[in-house]
């Protein structure tokens, strides 16, 4: 059963009323976005949620409605929708181009459903039809097919909990490595030449210090944005390259912070985080042998 409150229920009540759904993305890189499938652009929580207009994207075509299955006990709920991108942009990059940049990629979406007395009149309150992850991305030269998973995927996991490797078991940062980020963050800020794949820097550290880690704008065109790093490179510039490009080529003097990341061996949680007392992996399990 889900929850409404008593105006949506008098409205429910009455059948009659409008429907629209509305489709919120927090995307993994940072930054929201919100659509509706509705003929018009509703209003709501104070934030537009745009039904595609002259440029689109477009949800819940006629012949092609968002479908939701729902399963009992423990097993995953799916949400697959369309969209017609037209010749919308995400960020400033085509809406196809996006998806296909990994964009959406590990993205959180939350369906909810508008009922309404007239349409845009959201004043009854709205209805979580569905909340989850993107699992898989359809894309053709005019079309994107979503294909949704509910939070119950995080169940899946893998049994035994622990298992004899020669990488770290533990997630940089987290509780069992018990590094504080905050610690390891550096601030800098872009200079000339910067695209949005390789960002130029003044940074001292190292060569490979950052690769794995994470940068994140805090101002510019592309503040609240984050994207994993490649690889970084010190020298005059310091290079930082991006695993995926960012939105726009940050200008001369974006400010931006960046952690250090892990590739899990014991001599980089010995060398780079002085952090040996901690580290979860096995290197010295011998490999098993092959009988010929």
């Amino acid at each position: 059963m889900k929850p409404a409150s008593s105006q949506l229920i008098s409205l429910l009540a009455s059948r009659q009323f409008f429907t629209a759904d509305l489709y919120q993305f927090s995307l993994s890189g940072g930054g929201e976005l919100y659509y509706c499938g509705g003929d018009k652009d509703i209003i709501w929580n104070s934030v537009t949620w745009s039904a595609g207009g002259t440029t689109g994207p477009y949800f819940d075509r006629k012949d092609s409605k968002a479908k939701c299955h729902w399963k009992i006990g423990v097993a995953v709920d799916t949400l697959v929708f369309d969209i017609l991108p037209g010749t919308s942009a995400v960020f400033g990059d085509p809406f196809l181009s996006a998806i296909i940049q990994g964009v959406f990629d590990g993205a959180e979406i939350t369906l909810y459903r508008a009922f309404m007395p007239t349409y845009g009149n959201v004043a009854a309150g709205t209805v979580i039809m569905f909340a989850g992850r993107v699992a898989e991305i359809d894309a053709s030269s005019s079309l994107a097919t979503f294909s949704i998973n509910s939070h119950l995927e995080l169940l899946n996991q893998n049994l035994p909990r622990n298992l004899y490797q020669s990488g770290c078991l533990n997630t940089l940062y987290d509780s069992a490595c018990t590094l504080n980020s905050a610690s390891f963050t550096v601030t800098g800020s872009a200079l000339t030449g910067s695209t949005a794949s390789v960002v130029n820097a003044a940074l001292s550290e190292a060569t490979g210090y950052f690769d794995l880690g994470i940068v994140s704008f805090t101002s510019g065109a592309n503040n609240g944005i984050s994207r994993t790093i490649k690889a970084y490179v010190q020298g005059t510039p310091s290079t930082i390259s991006t695993i995926a490009p960012l939105p726009s080529a940050p200008n001369a003097g974006d400010t931006f912070s960046l952690v250090p990341g892990c590739d899990k061996q014991q001599s980089t949680c010995q060398n780079k985080f002085s952090n040996l007392t901690n580290f979860r992996g096995f290197p010295y399990v011998p490999e098993n042998e092959t009988a010929v």
